[in-house]
């Protein structure tokens, strides 16, 4: 669990379909939003999440969370993803 002070931050970059189906990503964010209020959807394909409060409610650590969300991602939406968790939204978004 996070300390004091510790953000979480998700990065995520999906491969989306060249079509640009504005329905799928609301899907996307609706998917999001049922982890952690706190999505930030950087279009075409990007969304960044705070993770810092949703760990202890989902009780597992960030790997575990990043990982349910691509596994939700991909069965319910039928996207592949990218992700990676840093301190900040910088770092993840280099590691991602």
């Amino acid at each position: 669990m996070s300390g004091h002070g510790h953000r979480t931050v998700l990065h995520l970059r999906f491969v989306l379909p060249a079509d640009g189906d504005t329905e799928l990503l609301e899907g996307v964010r609706s998917l999001l939003e049922n982890i952690t209020p706190r999505v930030q959807i950087i279009e075409p394909d990007t969304a960044v999440l705070d993770l810092t409060g949703a760990l202890p409610y989902w009780k597992r650590d960030a790997r575990a969370l990043t990982e349910l969300i691509q596994l939700r991602a991909l069965a319910i939406l039928g996207l592949h993803s990218a992700a990676a968790v840093g301190p900040n939204r910088m770092l993840a978004a280099m590691a991602c």
